[in-house]
């Protein structure tokens, strides 16, 4: 019975040597295309970076396609509303003009550096409880299941 027990648990720890400990790191690309009540193209790809089954960081871009006499005003609008964004620790917002008659913006977070508090204080009653940056401890498989049912990935 010990043989065997000994047997078997240094075949756990082999496995966990070759295996990385059980850890799991890398990343993961989505998409998601659809059309907006206007009949525009809306393509939106999330970009998730993991180490040891935690997420790290997320890169979301997003092109809207909408009439051109509204790009310019969307994006100056857009960029005053995330400037108070851009000044929390771990996130990064821009819009800019992809072309004339798409917008594009990127978000990023690094769950290294961000600071939810001051995301919450900054968002105040618009904070988003189900968002993807609720959390600095979030799982890949956690991150996928919650935010990610409606993309393809790869």
């Amino acid at each position: 019975m010990y043989k065997k027990t000994l047997f078997v648990l240094v075949g756990v720890l082999c496995l966990f040597a070759f295996t990385g400990c059980g850890s799991s790191s890398g990343s993961l690309s989505c998409e998601k295309v659809t059309t907006d009540e206007d009949g525009y193209k809306v393509t939106d790809t999330i970009n998730v970076t993991y180490k040891n089954n935690k997420v790290t960081n997320v890169e979301n871009i997003n092109l809207t396609e909408m009439d051109p006499s509204t790009v310019d005003m969307t994006i100056s609008f857009a960029n005053l509303f995330t400037s108070a964004l851009n000044e929390v620790s771990g996130m990064n917002i821009q819009y800019s003009k992809e072309n004339d008659t798409t917008v594009k913006y990127i978000m990023t977070v690094d769950y290294n550096e961000l600071d939810i508090d001051a995301l919450k204080e900054t968002f105040g009653d618009d904070f988003d409880e189900e968002s993807f940056y609720l959390s600095k401890d979030i799982t890949i498989d956690e991150f996928k299941e919650k935010n990610l049912t409606d993309y393809t990935c790869q």
